[in-house]
């Protein structure tokens, strides 16, 4: 019988072991399988600061909802460029928040949905990320409604405010 459970007790180590160097070479191929274009910025990325991801959702998203866009100069650096989806670049936060409240002006009512918010960080190049994808649904001031699905890209300075929008959107469409 100790014969038994000691010959049992080496197979299941063996078996185990066995799995763990498979597990540890695998995720050493997935991090490690080539690509056919190579990145120009990286393809080195970790799970980010889900403080940031927070950050966005509430400064961007319910701020931009609640039409409180005061509220950017806590999270957004001075020397923010923003590429918005209407192909405008802006420079500045003051800038970025004079926009904002000019084209939220235009709204009665926002309502916002957050379909997935990540917080990445690129371990090669040092910088945090976060990731949203969402659908807004907006009431213009003439009763008139529309739906876009938008997606932005905000990068996060040492001093963990935003200093970089990517931001695209797509409207519904018209039949």
């Amino acid at each position: 019988m100790k014969k038994t459970v000691l010959l049992l007790t080496i197979t299941i180590a063996a078996i185990s072991c066995n799995q763990k160097s498979e597990t540890a070479a695998n995720t050493e191929t997935a991090t490690a399988v080539p690509l056919s274009i190579q990145p120009t910025y990286s393809s080195s990325f970790e799970m980010g600061n889900p403080a940031y991801a927070a950050m966005i959702v509430q400064g961007s998203w319910k701020d931009w909802q609640d039409n409180k866009l005061d509220n950017m100069k806590n999270w957004v650096a001075d020397t923010i460029v923003a590429y918005q989806s209407n192909n405008k670049m802006i420079r500045g936060a003051d800038s970025l928040i004079a926009n904002w409240k000019r084209g939220r002006a235009g709204y009665s009512s926002v309502i916002d949905s957050i379909n997935a918010v990540i917080p990445t960080y690129s371990t090669d190049r040092k910088d945090n990320w976060v990731l949203v994808w969402a659908t807004e649904y907006d009431t213009k001031a003439d009763g008139t409604k529309d739906t876009s699905a938008v997606m932005e890209t905000w990068r996060i300075n040492k001093d963990g405010k935003a200093d970089l929008l990517l931001q695209f959107d797509r409207h519904a469409r018209k039949e």
